[in-house]
């Protein structure tokens, strides 16, 4: 479990107002929205709105928040709409919609770094990290929230500097490397315990406490999960309080003390429950079945097993209905929006027909009867033919329209199943089965790319080589670099377009090609480590080489592995065969040559 700060302050901390005082400050705002004329007062009004529903109805506090934004820019309040970008940017975080988050992040970022305003600029750069990090990119990551630390501590906010450093540790943890997380876990600590603010401290406290336990350092840990309960026991803050009672729970197993364990994980279960924390509710439960089953308590532990079952296949259908619900929902939006313009344009077409039939009577009577009759006709013939244009102009635009649509839900399909495969990986313990899965979600982000590009860009059909390469080259190797002295590469492709039959198993084999280099060719990445990636047309073949300079091997490659059965499977779809050359500490040149391909 750990805890990623987004914006500055901690929803499970914050002191809760009663539900019958927010619907009351709610209604008395909106009555002074309808009643006031001025812009100040209204602008004012929805800032207090979006704050009051950003935890109760995230939907509606992102739709005050743009009444805020537009009602600042429309004062020309440049602070107010720096703010307002912010906000907006949290309620795209909210929504997952990490890319557009990062736009109004940025913009609002730029105000704050010009006006040298240091505090706001680190909580900026922190939300930024958090959106970064949630897509997936933990080097960008890791940039902004230390560019957020540095601004927090160089001004002497300790509070916002460690929740740099806890962003940063919580990086590390998920990258799998401990040491640096506890680093940065115990900074962020030592400086948030040099403030008042006690809600920072449980919650940084249970999160350093669980790195502990994950590093076997039960003595470290312990101590931290007994000082949360006692301050959370004096405070009421019952999240913190059941967090530490799991971490306790923890602990006791891990000491061999199962009963203990067991009666302290249940204690957390129910807390969870009773207060309606689903999500820990729901990531405890693994906890508690593994407690169930050192006590013997089979039957119990089956029966939690069952229903943690039931739930995540309950969470998967919901959002699975929600996308549908969603897409369906855009979709007769469209439709219908373009039966309506279609109906306007048909009508002022009518209303315009009918005005030239009248013109052309009274020019009648002033023109001989010949002239008029031919000028007539043309004009007639004419106008049908501007509206036949006009109707497959629209008819070719509705359609480039849906193609795009599709290419886009595809897109959506595919970034859910690489956040379910994150997700699962996060619930796995063995680690040849983390490493697979990762490498099933890197092979469905080279898939994702290929539809990104055909919704981004005009080329509905097919994909530039050269672009799609240059990305997915880009993408591969910072998600799997983390020496010091990262492996430099080199990529020579040339610009040619290939339809989508061609370029998706082409960018599979290519992933598995360069993330096998990654993983086999250097023991140690040196500043002379080098990869070639080679792609061009030669006579009638396309010919794609990897070319490495690392350790080599001898002998044949072994085919045992799903990444070379994938890529001979692969191979045959394309009629393309693939070779290697490789010497001992020469290094290894892989080449494909592909026979069949479309070129467009």
């Amino acid at each position: 479990m750990r805890f990623t700060f987004i914006v500055t302050v901690l929803f499970f901390v914050l002191t809760p107002i009663s539900s019958a005082q927010n619907v009351s400050k709610i209604d008395s705002l909106q009555i002074v929205i309808e009643h006031t004329k001025n812009d100040s007062i209204k602008m004012d009004a929805y800032n207090k709105l979006r704050r009051l529903t950003y935890y109760s109805d995230p939907n509606s506090s992102k739709d005050y928040t743009q009444k805020f934004y537009e009602y600042a820019k429309k004062r020309k309040d440049s602070f107010s709409v720096a703010l307002a970008n912010y906000y907006l940017g949290n309620a795209h975080v909210v929504e997952s919609d990490f890319e557009t988050a990062i736009q109004f992040y940025f913009k609002s970022a730029d105000y704050f770094e010009k006006k040298k305003d240091s505090a706001r600029l680190s909580s900026v750069f922190n939300g930024i990290g958090a959106a970064y990090e949630n897509s997936g990119n933990d080097t960008l990551s890791l940039k902004y929230f230390k560019r957020s630390q540095n601004i927090s501590k160089s001004i002497g906010d300790l509070r916002r500097s460690a929740i740099a450093l806890n962003n940063i540790g919580n990086i590390y943890k998920n990258r799998g490397d401990l040491e640096n997380a506890k680093y940065y876990m115990e900074r962020a600590l030592e400086d948030v315990n040099n403030t008042n603010h006690i809600e920072y401290i449980t919650s940084l406290s249970i999160n350093l406490a669980n790195t502990y336990l994950d590093l076997n350092e039960i003595d470290n840990a312990t101590p931290l999960f007994e000082k949360v309960i006692m301050i959370t026991d004096s405070i009421s803050d019952i999240y913190s309080y059941a967090s530490a009672l799991r971490g306790l729970g923890n602990v006791a197993i891990a000491e061999g003390n199962n009963i203990k364990g067991l009666k302290l994980l249940n204690d957390a279960y129910h807390k969870y429950k009773t207060n309606r924390f689903f999500d820990e509710q729901l990531s405890i439960m693994p906890d508690l079945i593994l407690a169930n089953e050192l006590n013997k308590n089979y039957a119990q532990g089956l029966h939690l097993a069952n229903h943690y079952q039931k739930l995540k296949d309950s969470i998967f259908n919901e959002q699975k209905d929600k996308n549908l619900s969603e897409a369906l929902q855009k979709y007769e939006t469209e439709k219908k929006d373009a039966q309506l313009k279609l109906l306007k344009v048909e009508t002022e077409k009518r209303e315009q027909q009918n005005q030239l039939y009248i013109t052309l009577a009274i020019a009648g009577l002033f023109v001989a009867g010949v002239l008029g009759y031919f000028s007539f006709k043309n004009r007639q013939k004419n106008k049908i033919l501007a509206k036949q244009k006009s109707l497959l102009e629209d008819t070719l635009d509705e359609k480039n329209t849906l193609l795009k649509e599709v290419h886009h839900r595809v897109k959506n399909s595919f970034q859910i199943v690489s956040s379910l495969l994150y997700l699962q990986s996060e619930n796995v313990e063995d680690k040849e089965a983390k490493i697979a899965i990762k490498e099933a979600e890197n092979r469905v982000r080279s898939m994702v790319l290929i539809h990104q590009r055909l919704y981004n860009k005009d080329e509905l059909i097919g994909i530039n080589a050269k672009d799609y390469f240059s990305d997915l080259v880009r993408d591969i190797f910072e998600s799997h670099q983390f020496e010091s002295n990262p492996i430099s590469y080199h990529l020579d492709v040339e610009p040619c377009v290939l339809d989508i039959e061609t370029i998706t198993p082409l960018g599979l084999i290519l992933n598995e090609l360069i993330v096998n280099t990654l993983k086999h060719a250097f023991d140690e990445v040196t500043s002379e480590s080098k990869i070639d990636i080679l792609f061009q047309k030669q006579e009638e073949h396309l010919v794609l080489r990897v070319i490495d300079n690392g350790k080599g091997f001898e002998g044949e490659v072994k085919s045992t592995s799903f990444g070379i059965t994938l890529m001979k499977a692969l191979s045959k779809k394309l009629k393309a065969t693939l070779n290697y050359k490789s010497k001992i500490d020469y290094g290894t040149d892989v080449t494909l040559i592909i026979k069949r391909y479309n070129l467009l």
